[in-house]
């Protein structure tokens, strides 16, 4: 096993922007003093994802999502602790020397051998494309397709060579294992003989969102050998999840994320066309049906889809119902249809760029008018046929999320139909019904019937939790300000643990905390929110950035119109010291609670007056807290 030193994980943790690793993925808009975006781990309508620039850390507080530029790269990627460091290593031009220890072996870890493998196999058949006696078989056909020299560098294009195991030798012979080969799906072994998956094809490597080969897109140019597919991709794998991931996305997720809108086209080819036409929003499902995980990975960057249909009326067809799902999503979906016998790339490479251009700007429809438009013109004269139509696009527009949505295209729909806009409601409302009714089959419930709203009776708050929000407001007083003054040079974490000495807290992550801290304030260091994001314990770090992450800001405005409002730091030394007597109280009560229970278990006269005098004075000191405290009514 490697390890990366220390010094070098700090550089680039220091060196690594936050806004910047989470602007790759997400697009961010400044409210106040941080940014904010729709969250790329749960979907969300309105945006609850922050990212605080000064602190270095993003928090999502819809799902509880936190953590500094390696935990997001981590979070997104599904990528281990190393593989996230690397990440941002590269992308600061950072070098990552590595440790090894005792139980070091040539062999990484598997997922990170596989990527290493597929590097491999993508250099090997980009160096065939124009080193190989074979490549200008490939050249021929990628210049016949207008292909640039730029182009083909930018998407490493290449070429696997028609020998049985061309790349799986060339692999062994230098040091990979066959067993990661076979792990990519790059070389097949039947019979103790082995073979490459990928032979006498253009070669198009897939990327995952941080640009790793992860799998490959095969084109055969044996147009006389039937047998063989037209298209050959990578089998699934560890790093190859095909549900999960969009050719192109890699090149084209900054131009997506800057004009706010992707293209969804259907082949390799359309995407590269499109990218060397100047079109570079724009990535393709490689010819799969979309997936909910595809739909996800777009929504990272823009709510916006224009979907570009090839001109077959058959094919369109068949790729609509996978539109439901950009719409269940809450996504704008636009779609584009091409003459008929034409797709993008053949349009663009027909028509010139900004012929091209033009043409989309022109044919871009709302996919439900489009939806609408295409079957009220198959269904004229059928009332049959209308009738499934309507069914269909009403089935179409329950899948939006947004009732306001709904209710303008379900306005646009009975104009298209000629129909009474409350008879589609009426639809809507009654598939609704049956799709709930069914849930509830499903899941053995017992038919829905009414019930009376009856309101719940108010829960008891444990003890424990009780003393949690009181702990908890300590550490996160001493997170927030650890080395601000107070007063007489003492700093809020000197003075809340000086005041707190005789107090044992109960919750064991904050007792780790407040451990960390008196460890450091005793070797002479004052700690600081650095020290927290970086912890070595997950969950240290995940409830410290909770704590140091705010929800909400003062709005500049107030200071525009002069109406001055005191900031929490204006008022440290108050808030500092109300924290702390509000843990002592509730020590305190613990206590009473404590030997007051004690006290109808004693039968000793003098341990009955010691228990006795210990409740009076605790009583006096509890009653004084919540004098100081202003509480009138004490328990």
């Amino acid at each position: 096993m490697s390890l990366i030193p220390k010094e070098t994980v700090d550089q680039i943790i220091l060196q690594a922007d936050i806004v910047e690793v989470v602007g790759d993925y997400v697009s961010l808009k400044k409210k106040g003093q941080n940014m904010w975006a729709c969250c790329p781990f749960h979907h969300e309508k309105s945006p609850s994802f922050s990212v605080s620039p000064a602190k270095g850390i993003y928090k999502c507080f819809g799902c509880g999502k936190a953590g500094n530029s390696v935990q997001f790269i981590m979070d997104v990627e599904g990528a281990s602790f190393p593989e996230a460091l690397k990440h941002l290593a590269k992308k600061y031009g950072i070098e990552v020397p590595e440790e090894e220890t005792n139980e070091y072996s040539q062999e990484q870890s598997e997922r990170d051998s596989l990527f290493i493998v597929s590097d491999f196999a993508n250099k090997h058949f980009q160096h065939n494309l124009f080193n190989h006696e074979e490549g200008s078989i490939g050249q021929s056909y990628l210049k016949q397709r207008g292909m640039s020299a730029a182009t083909i560098k930018k998407f490493e294009l290449g070429y696997s060579v028609e020998a049985w195991s061309d790349l799986t030798d060339a692999a062994l012979k230098e040091g990979y294992k066959q067993h990661y080969l076979e792990a990519t799906g790059l070389t097949i072994v039947k019979e103790d003989k082995r073979y490459d998956r990928f032979r006498a094809r253009v070669m198009f490597p897939i990327h995952n969102v941080s640009g790793r080969v992860v799998g490959f897109g095969a084109r055969t140019l044996k147009s006389n050998d039937k047998k063989s597919p037209k298209y050959l991709n990578s089998p699934e794998s560890e790093i190859y999840h095909k549900s999960n991931v969009l050719y192109g996305l890699f090149q084209a997720k900054q131009a997506m994320r800057m004009q706010d809108m992707c293209f969804l086209v259907e082949g390799y080819l359309d995407v590269i066309s499109l990218h060397q036409g100047g079109i570079e929003n724009v990535v393709s499902s490689s010819g799969t049906s979309l997936t909910e995980g595809q739909i996800k990975l777009i929504a990272r960057y823009t709510h916006n889809i224009t979907v570009l249909y090839d001109g077959d009326a058959a094919g369109i067809k068949a790729s609509l119902r996978g539109i439901d799902l950009i719409l269940e999503q809450g996504l704008n979906v636009q779609v584009v249809t091409f003459p008929e016998g034409e797709d993008p790339d053949s349009y663009i490479q027909k028509v010139g760029d900004t012929a091209f251009k033009a043409y989309v700007k022109q044919h871009a429809q709302d996919f439900i008018s489009y939806k609408s438009s295409l079957y009220a013109e198959e269904s004229k004269g059928n009332p049959v046929k209308k009738a499934e139509a309507i069914r269909e696009i009403v089935t179409s527009i329950s899948k939006i999320p947004d009732s306001i949505k709904r209710s303008v295209f379900f306005q646009s729909t009975s104009l298209i139909f000629d129909i009474d806009e409350q008879v589609l409601i009426s639809e809507y409302n009654k598939m609704h019904l049956q799709e709930r009714q069914q849930q509830q089959k499903a899941g053995n419930f017992e038919a829905y019937t009414p019930q009376p709203i009856v309101p719940e009776p108010e829960k008891e708050v444990p003890e424990l939790e009780v003393t949690k929000r009181y702990e908890r407001e300590i550490v996160r007083m001493i997170l927030h300000y650890p080395d601000q003054e107070l007063e007489d040079g003492i700093t809020t974490s000197q003075y809340m643990l000086e005041q707190l000495d005789d107090i044992e807290f109960v919750t064991p992550l904050y007792i780790q905390i407040i451990d960390f801290v008196k460890d450091k304030l005793n070797s002479g260091v004052l700690p600081t929110a650095n020290d927290f994001i970086t912890f070595p314990k997950e969950e240290i770090r995940t409830e410290s950035i909770s704590l140091l992450a705010e929800p909400y800001e003062l709005s500049p405005n107030w200071e525009t119109h002069q109406v001055f409002v005191p900031r929490e730091t204006d008022l440290l030394p108050y808030g500092a010291e109300r924290a702390v007597m509000r843990l002592k109280r509730r020590n305190a009560e613990l206590l009473l609670k404590q030997e007051s229970e004690k006290l109808r278990l004693v039968t000793d006269p003098t341990e009955v007056d010691r228990v006795l005098k210990l409740i009076m004075n605790l009583s006096s000191y509890y009653k004084q807290l919540g004098d100081l405290l202003g509480i009138v009514v004490n328990r």
